[in-house]
């Protein structure tokens, strides 16, 4: 998996106090002096830049103060590192190791070791020889410390006297995830045999997560990437084709079925999960098997035909009813089964070895007058069973006729 380290440039706020007074031209007049603090000028900066970045990126922030006072504290020589902006705020875990003078930060795949007593920082098991925290004057130590966390974070903190605000960037979660297959039987949200690979869509938030990335994933595993996001995107693609798909590799990629999902990454790793209406990617690779069909028995009273057979596959495939007809020797008739939603047939697997017909009430008109003496059935061309994913049993390539028996 691909780590980005997203170092953010803040811009270091001056800490020393500044005044402007305005005084009246009019001698009779007292003077009149105001005082701008440096609190309401580092606040007025921090917020002008929040706007800003708000309304160009369309980026929200949830927004967090903690008091320096009421906060638990690491130390190490000059150096002071609140907890709570980083554990609370930022929603990262510390640990310092006092012997060895080491402090690590963890957030989801971010990590950040800094050992202050060799003068190191690694950020993902990568030097950062630029860090600066190692050249910041004593009375500077814990702003650049802060906020240099912040910034491979993905955070932006704003340093007061005896406050630390914590902004964190918020992604909108991504919506309306669509899988496409693509193979000889496509369904929909469904693997087959056939299928060679599979595509996906979901639709972001244009801007948010500029520069960052989005996985696909079935279940638990992760499927495939779209790794650059650009600024104007609206929608995120993802496709398991190398450009020479196989069936072989459709089926390593995504073995087994789940819920689909669509993970969402920023520039700086915040990431957010579909939530809503994700679609359950049906898996089976399987297809239903039938040896032969010995004969067949036909229940006029009862409106059902069944069929013996040997090495039926699964309980429950279904019989495509097309391709049986019923020939009456008598009659020098033949009537072939329709599957006419509500009034044609429909067939399933009962057993290995017995599939059941259900007549619907257009053939039992059609079959009017049937059954008096011989009657064979016939079995065309081609598949006769298939299961919910699409796969089919392999096909026929002759007519096969069984003899019927007549159940009255």
């Amino acid at each position: 998996m691909r780590k980005i380290i997203c170092i953010m440039a803040t811009a270091t706020l001056l800490l020393s106090s500044s005044s402007i007074a305005l005084a009246k031209s009019n001698h009779e007049e007292k003077q009149n002096e105001h005082q701008v603090t440096q609190h309401q000028v580092t606040q007025q900066k921090f917020t002008q830049h929040k706007n800003t970045q708000t309304q160009n990126h369309k980026i929200k922030v949830t927004k967090q103060e903690f008091k320096l006072s009421k906060s638990p504290v690491i130390k190490y020589g000059r150096y002071k590192l609140p907890l709570r902006p980083i554990t609370k705020g930022m929603g990262a875990t510390v640990t310092f190791d006092k012997a060895t003078a080491v402090l690590t930060v963890v957030k989801d795949t971010n990590t950040i070791v800094i050992d202050f007593k060799n003068k190191t920082v690694l950020v993902n098991g990568v030097a950062d020889i630029k860090s600066g925290l190692f050249t910041a004057k004593n009375n500077k130590k814990m702003n650049v410390l802060i906020k240099y966390i912040a910034n491979v974070l993905g955070v932006r903190v704003c340093v007061d006297k005896d406050k630390v605000i914590v902004e964190v960037p918020e992604l909108d979660l991504p919506t309306n995830v669509i899988v496409t297959t693509f193979g000889t039987t496509n369904m929909t949200n469904k693997l087959n045999s056939t299928t060679l690979y599979m595509t996906a869509t979901a639709n972001i938030t244009a801007g948010q997560a500029t520069g960052g990335e989005a996985k696909l994933y079935v279940g638990s595993k992760l499927v495939a990437t779209d790794e650059d996001i650009a600024a104007t995107d609206t929608t995120v693609t993802f496709t398991t084709s190398d450009n020479t798909p196989t069936i072989a590799e459709m089926q390593a990629d995504v073995p087994e079925g789940g819920v689909v999902t669509v993970k969402l990454y920023s520039k700086c790793n915040h990431s957010v999960k579909s939530a809503v209406a994700n679609p359950t990617l049906v898996v089976d690779y399987i297809a239903p098997t039938i040896t032969s069909v010995s004969s067949a028995a036909i229940s006029v009273s009862g409106s059902a035909i069944y069929l013996n057979v040997t090495g039926a596959g699964a309980i429950g495939d279904a019989v495509d009813v097309t391709k049986i007809s019923l020939y009456d020797t008598t009659l020098g008739k033949t009537y072939q089964l329709t599957n006419t939603a509500g009034i044609g047939s429909s067939g399933v697997v009962n057993s290995e070895n017995s599939l059941i017909i259900n007549i619907g009430s257009a053939d039992m008109l059609g079959l009017a007058g049937f059954g008096n003496t011989t009657m064979f059935l016939n079995l065309s061309v081609g598949a006769l069973l298939s299961d919910v994913a699409g796969n089919t049993s392999t096909i026929s390539t002759a007519v096969q006729s069984v003899p019927v028996t007549v159940i009255k």
